[in-house]
């Protein structure tokens, strides 16, 4: 089905479409005609502007009402920037030749003082984009392609002509929207309408931003209504806002005063003027059921398998559709003749149905419309059975069971009963089943060994809208294609897993609920550590569930996907029966407006239980609430890929330790806390015996740094520097402190000073060049790593130093290629010189890091954290770089130099 409209303005060249050149339409278009007597030249372009790449300096649209409507476009465009000429080169108007003709008044290239007339020469192609052919449905639309040669940046292209000519499916009825505003800055817009005095044509303006006043007028017996304005800013497009969000402010036009008149229009379409002597045929054997609700899913399915989806929507059968028994004998239709046909063979049997004009775009909003056939896009069906209401869609693949089973795609969709009776707009309910668990994951672990292959059963299970999926999808793979397919959840975390079987499909379709089991062998499947071994998992069918847009400061709310549903995981690994842990069970839990998600861990006798849900609650987040919904969303990753510590002391008895490896953040936090507390006791001890504090005191003051204890740090190393002024070494510690407490500025004078006064050890070294880094002064980063690198011992220190030492030059010069002397690029630490010249990935480094287990692992994903972040700010990725800053901060490994760092540049970035 397709709501088919004349053009107002120039299609856009830039979705994905299937092109084809079009002969014999250049009849539907006339080159150099007059302008319509009725046209109002008063309103003339501003002169020109270089304020923006792009400049549209007039934009006028008039319509003129008539039998047939006409709309004429006058645009004035100036290109300031090389990149824009390609839209001042070629100029699109869409349109249908069924029943529009195209005047193209005149096309001119102003430079300078001078006017070079185009009308004549310009090349013009007539292309059939066809953007949803690979879906079955073909419109018949052309669009004139317009080729202007010999276009310079500082032109003015400036254009008019005129569409005439509406489908005749409408009887006259007029009905057109215009947006307001645009990407680009328009220095005079126009919008008028000229109607007859005696038709009734409503407009609407909505949208944000200031209100446009019109301006009405008479002349003779029209009436002309007219929208206009000066100098209107470019609007930046907000992605993934809801479809009901108008970002944009539109003046819609109608002729139908209200819903029940577009019913009224529909219903003359949808009637069945001859008799339907295949549908009697098709619903014989259906006839005599007492169960309505079987019969309803007999006809539906019957409707959704035998008839194919096809839609040829060229002239009225853009919005008529096609007699029952003429789409019975092709097997072919498009919506509207499937909802006919479902409709006229559920009366047939006796059961009250409707069709049903939805939009497939927007659920939501229709209320902020004039009524119009244009909020429509797609065709179902109401029924009744047992005074119970349906919304049921014959275009969806086979859907099986009570109706009260199905899955319900238009779910709180503002829909049209086609009856005449109908006079306000209907909601669909959401059916039954999508208020349960939509998706469930559940991994089986069973181990023989402990350091042995593992035994992983993994089910799938799906209910409702999931379940029609999935199986539409089961039901077109080849065994070998399915296999690979969930097998791709398993590798992705365990690349040695070795499948056992191939998925078996449950597939119980009275209850709508479809389950697929497969087994694998994972050699290794716990990782040895110092303390123990530890079990990674992921819930793959959580990840990835909401769009994150790169700027979290909104002015329209946030798109969720999915509202309504509740995702799970589980999973529960069967260890040796050695085993025999008793622990408290742990919940954790997280809450917003948009979702809830709830994370629940056990560890009794021999077996491990880990659980996430995730309840999608809204569609949206309003705009003020997306950066706190998106740290939310970071916080789930937490729970979505986790890993449990399982310890060498759960195998005995009476010797229980908990089963969580406490976090090394945790760890450290309390080392830390255990060092300030000796101190303030050596402190306390050498104050009473009359003895020096500045050590103890350089040491707490560390300590409280490390913990964020700010104000006490900085207390104590003023209170030592007291003691001894002027000490190096206690400079050198006050430069340590002020770097740990994210005051750059500060510690890099402080660590100058320690340097000058014969502090030379390679830390000193690091920290001075990253408090450089962070301030921004790279060539002095540069130069410090670069000194670091020759006075450090410890290879891995070494590394960091080379490491950043290549990033701070990289941030100089994005194209400076720098020797290492860090030949192992392979491997960790080493790939992340790779991944700064491009020839590795951010996976690529990420996987080389989770070959490591335990603290190891955390140290290392810290560090990880950190470089991925300033890889991507390099490549101007600031989104990405702030959620990996975010990811070393939690890591917590509190006294290692990227973490002040990562915290200041996270705030800065936030700002």
């Amino acid at each position: 089905m397709h709501w088919a409209a004349y053009a107002a303005e120039p299609a856009s060249a830039f979705a994905p479409q299937t092109v084809r050149e079009l002969r014999g339409a250049e009849k539907s278009l006339q080159r150099g005609t007059p302008l319509p007597p009725w046209v109002d030249t008063s309103v003339v372009a501003p002169a020109a502007s270089k304020e923006s790449p792009l400049v549209i300096r007039l934009s006028d649209m008039q319509v003129y009402v008539d039998k047939e409507p006409v709309v004429y476009a006058h645009r004035v465009l100036q290109a300031n920037d090389a990149s824009m000429l390609a839209v001042l080169g070629k100029i699109e108007i869409s349109f249908q030749p069924e029943y529009q003709q195209v005047s193209l008044h005149s096309l001119r290239v102003i430079r300078g003082g001078a006017s070079m007339d185009k009308t004549g020469t310009a090349e013009i192609r007539f292309l059939q984009r066809e953007q949803a052919l690979d879906e079955g449905i073909y419109t018949g639309s052309v669009t004139a392609s317009i080729v202007i040669d010999d276009i310079r940046v500082g032109d003015t292209l400036d254009i008019s002509y005129s569409i005439s000519g509406n489908n005749p499916v409408f009887g006259g009825k007029f009905f057109q929207s215009f947006s307001w505003d645009g990407g680009f800055p328009t220095q005079r817009k126009r919008i008028t309408l000229n109607a007859p005095e005696n038709r009734s044509i409503y407009y609407r303006i909505s949208g944000p931003g200031n209100a446009i006043v019109p301006k009405e007028q008479k002349s003779g017996n029209r009436k002309i209504t007219s929208f206009s304005a000066d100098n209107l800013a470019a609007i930046d497009f907000e992605p993934y806002a809801p479809t009901d969000v108008e970002q944009f402010r539109q003046i819609q036009f109608s002729e139908f005063r209200n819903w029940q008149q577009v019913a009224q229009w529909a219903e003359s379409l949808f009637k069945v003027e001859a008799p339907a002597v295949r549908v009697e045929e098709a619903t014989a054997s259906m006839l005599g059921n007492a169960n309505t609700d079987d019969t309803v899913q007999r006809a539906l399915g019957y409707v959704q398998e035998n008839i194919r989806y096809l839609s040829i929507s060229l002239g009225e059968n853009s919005h008529k559709p096609f007699p029952p028994d003429l789409v019975l004998s092709r097997r072919y239709g498009d919506c509207k003749d499937k909802a006919l046909l479902l409709v006229t063979m559920l009366r047939q049997l006796g059961i009250e149905a409707d069709p049903v004009l939805v939009s497939t775009y927007s659920h939501k909003g229709l209320e902020q419309m004039l009524p119009t056939p244009l909020a429509f896009d797609h065709a179902i069906v109401r029924t009744v059975v047992n005074n119970k209401v349906y919304f049921i869609d014959p275009t969806r693949s086979v859907q099986y069971g009570p109706l009260d089973n199905m899955g319900q795609v238009h779910a709180g969709a503002q829909v049209l009963v086609i009856r005449g009776d109908t006079d306000r707009l209907s909601i669909v309910p959401a059916a039954a089943v999508d208020t349960i668990l939509s998706n469930t994951r559940i991994d089986k672990v069973t181990l023989s060994k402990v350091d042995g292959p593992a035994v992983v059963a993994v089910t799938n299970r799906y209910t409702g809208l999931e379940a029609e999926n999935v199986r539409y999808y089961v039901t077109r793979q080849t065994r070998e294609q399915l296999r690979k397919a969930y097998t791709a959840s398993i590798i992705r975390l365990h690349p040695n897993a070795e499948i056992l079987s191939d998925p078996k499909v449950d597939d119980n379709r009275q209850t709508n609920i479809l389950k697929i089991e497969t087994r694998f062998r994972i050699p290794g499947f716990l990782e040895k550590n110092d303390t123990g071994w530890q079990l990674r998992y992921q819930a793959s069918n959580l990840r990835e569930r909401f769009y994150l847009p790169e700027n979290p400061r909104r002015v329209f709310p946030l798109m969720i996907p999915g509202e309504s549903q509740v995702n799970r995981y589980e999973i529960e690994l069967n260890l040796p029966e050695d085993f025999n842990a008793g622990y408290q069970p742990s919940e954790q839990i997280l809450r917003n407006a948009g979702f809830n998600a709830k994370e629940n861990l056990s560890f009794t006798g021999h077996t491990v239980r880990a659980s996430v849900e995730l309840n999608v609650l809204a569609d949206r987040v309003p705009a003020a609430e997306v950066p706190d919904f998106m740290a939310d969303v970071r916080k789930l990753g937490a729970f979505v890929e986790n890993s449990l510590q399982i310890r060498k002391s759960d195998v005995k008895e009476g010797n229980l330790r908990p089963l969580l490896d406490a976090p090394i953040k945790q760890r450290l936090s309390e080392q830390q806390e255990g060092l300030i507390s000796n101190n303030s006791r050596a402190i306390a001890d050498a104050r009473s015996a009359g003895a020096t504090t500045a050590e103890a005191l350089c040491a707490r003051g560390l300590g409280y740094a490390h913990v964020g204890r700010k104000t006490e740090a900085l207390a104590d190393i003023q209170t030592a520097l007291k003691e001894k002024p002027g000490s190096n070494e206690l400079i050198r510690c006050r430069a340590e402190i002020e770097f740990f407490n994210g005051d750059m500025k500060s510690s890099e004078a402080d660590f100058n000073q320690a340097i000058s006064l014969g502090i030379s050890d390679g830390k000193s070294y690091f920290q001075r060049a990253m408090a450089s880094y962070v301030l921004g002064k790279s060539r002095e980063a540069a130069e410090g790593y670069a000194l670091a690198f020759e006075r450090l011992t410890d290879p891995k220190e070494k590394a960091r130093a080379e490491i950043m030492r290549s990033i701070s030059l990289h941030r100089i010069n994005p194209r400076n290629h720098t020797s290492s002397q860090i030949s192992d690029q392979d491997e960790w630490p080493g790939i992340v010189l790779a991944a700064v010249e491009h020839t590795r990935s951010d996976e690529e480094v990420l996987r080389q890091i989770h070959r490591r287990t335990g603290d190891e692992l955390d140290i290392a994903l810290s560090d990880g954290y950190y470089y991925l972040a300033q890889l991507n700010l390099l490549n101007g990725n600031k989104l990405k770089a702030t959620v990996y800053l975010q990811r070393s901060v939690d890591k917590g490994v509190l006294s290692n130099a990227y973490r002040p760092a990562a915290r200041v540049e996270m705030e800065r970035l936030r700002k």
